[in-house]
């Protein structure tokens, strides 16, 4: 089963969470897991295979990755390790439209992508300890203004640097932070991820943006080289990918959890999209991810 994690806000009243993980600390070892927040985590020694939807991964010393907002992600076969991770809630950062497209603009948050990860240099390394171990002290303090405009600072400082180095060798891609279509088609994409199994008609997501068809399908293609139409297409499937591979269910009740009304639909949608079945993708990913990268 993908068990379902949030921060708890009593114990970290900001809304975030900086804590440092071993594996015999871990709650996401060999268990599937996905959560209502973003993830950065840097591997401070050792290394670790990590599984994030259908993408498997090795992050070693020195390098950092990242886990959107209810990615399907686990730990396997840990060797030993110290990992530095940070989790936030999309309420604790985004407190304006900046925000808002600075996050949904990250090469690293988006969960069309595959698992992205790079390599930091020793300075970079020891700037990012020493932000994780100040919020680490202060994520469990009583909230006031002062502190948390600290601590966003401190996060917002670690998202920045992480999204120039993602992009350093494509600048073309932060053009579109303020690109005017940008907030369009990210506003379309925050729609899908949250209504996609029960709303796959474009009509709905055009009347609660109050655009035309032609406009969010311009955005689309301007932003994501896609058609609107095509985004709801791959959420549904990436969704039918991580419940195939990390949960129990038979196609029958994935079929129904997605809103199909019949399962014959739901395999013909399927088998288009990844040009095999789903039993058949079931059976090939459970071996492809029983070995190592």
């Amino acid at each position: 089963m993908i068990k379902q994690l949030h921060i708890d806000k009593k114990a970290h009243p900001f809304g975030y969470y900086a804590f440092y993980v071993t594996p015999q600390q871990s709650e996401v070892i060999n268990h599937s897991c996905r959560g209502d927040f973003y993830t950065m985590f840097y591997v401070r020694s050792g290394e670790v295979v990590l599984q994030i939807d259908i993408n498997k991964i090795k992050i070693k010393k020195g390098e950092c990755a990242f886990i959107g907002i209810n990615q399907v992600f686990k730990i396997e076969s840990p060797t030993t390790f110290e990992v530095l991770v940070l989790r936030f809630e999309e309420s604790f950062y985004c407190r304006h439209e900046t925000d808002i497209n600075f996050i949904n603009s990250c090469y690293f948050f988006d969960n069309l992508k595959k698992l992205y990860k790079f390599k930091l240099d020793n300075a970079t390394q020891i700037s990012i300890e020493q932000h994780y171990k100040n919020l680490a002290e202060q994520c469990t303090q009583p909230y006031n203004e002062i502190e948390y405009m600290i601590a966003h600072n401190s996060i917002e400082r670690l998202l920045l640097y992480c999204h120039e180095k993602a992009h350093s060798n494509t600048p073309e891609s932060l053009n579109q932070v303020t690109n005017p279509d940008n907030e369009l088609a990210h506003n379309y994409r925050q729609l899908i991820k949250e209504h996609f199994k029960k709303q796959k008609q474009l009509k709905f997501y055009t009347e609660k943006l109050n655009t035309s068809v032609k406009k969010l399908t311009d955005a689309c293609k301007n932003i994501y080289g896609q058609s609107p139409k095509k985004l709801i297409t791959e959420q549904t499937i990436l969704e039918a990918k991580r419940l195939l591979l990390h949960s129990p269910k038979n196609i029958k009740e994935i079929a129904f959890e997605l809103n199909f009304e019949e399962p014959s639909n739901f395999i013909r949608f399927f088998s288009k999209a990844v040009n095999m079945s789903p039993k058949e993708y079931r059976e090939y990913s459970t071996q492809k991810n029983n070995l190592l990268p």
